[in-house]
């Protein structure tokens, strides 16, 4: 790969063992209240569709069966998310009134006392409340995974009334009717949590991506490295965000640096990329040779006659005369190699510095080269980060190369004749490759569907802060659980 990749790869190009990670996603209240309120309005809808099955017993000397047992009115109350434990959530509904409506009908039989009738009956079911525990983990993969461990449910008094029939012989086998219909209802809302939280929840947070290609070589391993943790003002999830090479996938040398505490809660995340992501990035590049790259005047476009060794105008030779003298008419190559790995630093400023040798050569007419001399170069670019999308781009701010000569077959090297390569060869070549690099963006581990809404970059310590809303966009024809949720209230 070309040597634009010593400035640019660091810059947003698109195992589980390191310490620290290299994303950190925090959510805040703020969004998982919104979460609650979905939650709310589903669990609310598949309540008034609940089936409650025929109820059929004996009491004394009587034969009962309540059946066509529906719904009636249903307020769920209020209802919250909050932190249970380190790796769980508690969600919470209180306050529940419930009335349901049936038919009844009997048969009692004592001695030569034969009785059967039926009629209808309500029940209310007041200040019911549920507790779910959600538990949050990691699967094999190091994908995410929420299920619910445990349902609390508890009830206030139950009120019921039957219109019909005898009231001696109602009394006989109600209470126990009643009961039975109430273990039912809290079943089924035991029930319909679980799966709000198993599939519905689980279908959306397994489209995390854990490996996200990287060019042709690479891939960034987005793995969990650990559960996910709640915290009193954040939900936070750890993703490892190393790059390794495709094939191989060994890790760099080095662990990730600690991210900077963040005490902002007025957004619904935040999401900190460390230096780490991209330093791990030019590690598999340096590692795997890809840094480097040949300018010859096959490639350098336009400019391509200021690598002549004779003209009458501007080129190489006409500054270093001795290399016109001994190849005239031939044309000068610049093999450009890194010699260390180039090394990001997120601070004040995005920077990136890199070493490396240049080494000149001339190509005669007969395709032959010689060695004419080698420079050292040190460069550097400046960056400020940008997000559309889900993707983190970089506007290029500046770029600098210093070189000087370290050895040479040609004699002395006038320093003209560096402030020619410098200003003149490298920098108008390299600087507009860098800065399209720098547009193709380095994609975050978000899930499908969610976008960022009017998102801030802030620059911290070894760290990227995005500071954004969210907004989830279901898929046409697609259930899930945020279905019900206007786009305009998020």
């Amino acid at each position: 790969m070309r040597l634009l990749v010593i400035f640019s790869l660091f810059i947003f190009s698109k195992g589980l063992s390191a310490r620290n990670p290299g994303i950190r996603l925090q959510i805040t209240q703020k969004w998982i209240n919104i979460v609650n309120n979905v939650a709310a309005d589903l669990v609310s809808k598949n309540v008034k569709t609940m089936k409650i099955t025929t109820q059929t017993g004996s009491g004394i000397n009587v034969n009962y069966e309540l059946n066509n047992i529906k719904i009636g009115r249903f307020q769920l109350g209020k209802t919250s998310i909050s932190r249970y434990s380190g790796n769980s959530l508690r969600w919470t509904a209180e306050g529940i009134n419930l009335d349901i409506d049936g038919l009844f009908q009997y048969k009692y039989s004592r001695f030569f006392e034969k009785y059967s009738d039926k009629g209808s009956f309500t029940v209310n079911f007041s200040t019911m409340s549920f507790k779910i525990i959600i538990q949050l983990g990691t699967d094999s993969k190091g994908k995410p995974t929420v299920r619910a461990s445990q349902c609390f449910p508890s009830s206030g008094p139950i009120k019921y009334v039957f219109h019909g029939g005898k009231d001696w012989i109602i009394k006989l086998f109600a209470e126990n009717a009643i009961q039975a219909i109430h273990l039912q209802i809290q079943k089924n809302f035991c029930g319909i949590f679980k799966v709000l939280v198993e599939k519905n929840a689980q279908s959306i947070i397994s489209n995390v991506k854990v490996q996200i290609p990287v060019g042709n070589s690479m891939i960034v391993d987005y793995r969990l490295i650990s559960s996910p943790s709640v915290s009193t003002n954040y939900l936070e999830v750890y993703f490892k965000g190393s790059v390794l090479w495709r094939n191989s996938q060994s890790e760099a040398p080095y662990s990730a640096p600690s991210f900077p505490y963040n005490y902002y809660t007025t957004k619904m995340a935040y999401v900190a990329v460390s230096d780490y992501v991209f330093n791990t990035m030019l590690y598999q590049a340096y590692r795997h040779n890809m840094i480097g790259m040949n300018i010859t005047s096959t490639n350098i476009g336009y400019r391509k006659s200021m690598l002549n060794t004779t003209c009458s105008d501007n080129c190489i030779g006409k500054l270093i005369p001795q290399i016109s003298k001994s190849f005239p008419n031939c044309s000068v190559e610049l093999h450009i190699k890194s010699t260390k790995q180039p090394i990001t630093n997120i601070g004040s400023i995005v920077s990136v510095t890199a070493e490396g040798n240049i080494s000149v050569y001339v190509r005669e007419m007969d395709n032959s080269l010689h060695y004419l001399f080698r420079v050292s170069a040190v460069g550097g670019s400046k960056v400020i980060p940008r997000l559309n999308n889900g993707i983190l781009y970089g506007q290029l701010a500046r770029s600098e190369i210093q070189i000087n000569v370290t050895d040479s077959v040609v004699g002395a090297i006038d320093e003209k004749a560096l402030k020619f390569l410098e200003d003149d060869i490298l920098t108008p070549y390299l600087t507009p490759m860098v800065s399209g690099l720098c547009k193709r963006g380095f994609p975050l581990p978000i899930m499908d569907n969610f976008q960022f809404v009017q998102p801030e970059l802030k620059l911290k310590k070894n760290a990227i802060l995005i500071e954004t809303n969210l907004k989830y966009i279901p898929r046409s024809g697609k259930s899930t659980v945020l279905r019900f949720l206007p786009k305009e209230e998020i």
